[in-house]
């Protein structure tokens, strides 16, 4: 599933390039008066106001909005001293007291963590050793020049444990993985052939093809959605 990244981005801001790309950092508002319908709004009102202070590049909320405020790749102010030099993007996400708004939110939060991560190359991990995706209480315990602990205590409270949210950031949500196929052949005595697919380790092939190889009779009862090989005598 693809999201659809609104771009909004904030005038004035400092123009500062970053000392390395190690993170994408995962946080959210930490605000519980902010929960009603316009809060993703009132959250992007908010920053733009207090920019000077703080600010992230991206917003998610608002049933799965996704807003773009700063450029990535840049230095945000969103994790202290210490983390934002080395932080291509942070994403906050807007907190809810609607459970079906926050199921569509976190998909978009899980969906976009991850596209940062792979735009940055940088593993699609959360909270693991070296670089990656990191929470903001991993900058905190590991880097200091912050005290915040988000995003998990949210989550927790929308039923996403921290096991849960680690697992949906590596192996993300309802995601097509590509199929692996390859052309290949099935030969009889090394001398006839038919031509044949290995899919996901497992050789296919046409039944028909294989019973004229096999010199077999086909036949298909169309009610039962049985096909059935007879030696021809």
């Amino acid at each position: 599933m693809n999201h659809f990244i609104e771009k909004q981005l904030m005038s004035g801001l400092p123009n500062v390039r970053l000392e390395a790309v190690k993170y994408v950092i995962a946080h959210e508002s930490g605000n519980p008066k902010n929960c009603g319908p316009d809060a993703l709004e009132r959250e992007l009102a908010y920053m733009n106001k207090n920019k000077a202070n703080a600010f992230t590049s991206h917003w998610v909320g608002d049933g799965g909005r996704i807003v773009q405020v700063a450029p990535v790749g840049k230095v945000q102010y969103g994790c202290g001293p210490k983390g934002n030099p080395l932080s291509y993007a942070q994403v906050e996400l807007a907190r809810t007291n609607d459970k079906e708004q926050f199921k569509k939110d976190y998909a978009a939060y899980i969906w976009l963590l991850r596209k940062l991560a792979k735009e940055a190359g940088i593993p699609v991990v959360l909270d693991g050793t070296g670089n990656g995706i990191k929470s903001h209480r991993w900058i905190t315990n590991n880097l200091g020049g912050t005290t915040h602990v988000d995003p998990f205590a949210y989550l927790q409270s929308m039923g996403i444990s921290e096991a849960q949210f680690k697992s949906d950031i590596l192996n993300g949500l309802e995601e097509v993985k590509e199929t692996q196929f390859t052309e290949a052949k099935v030969m009889l005595n090394d001398v006839k052939s038919i031509p044949a697919v290995i899919i996901d380790g497992r050789t296919h092939v046409q039944v028909r093809e294989l019973a004229d190889l096999l010199g077999l009779k086909i036949v298909y009862n169309n009610e039962s959605k049985i096909t059935k090989l007879y030696e021809v005598k």
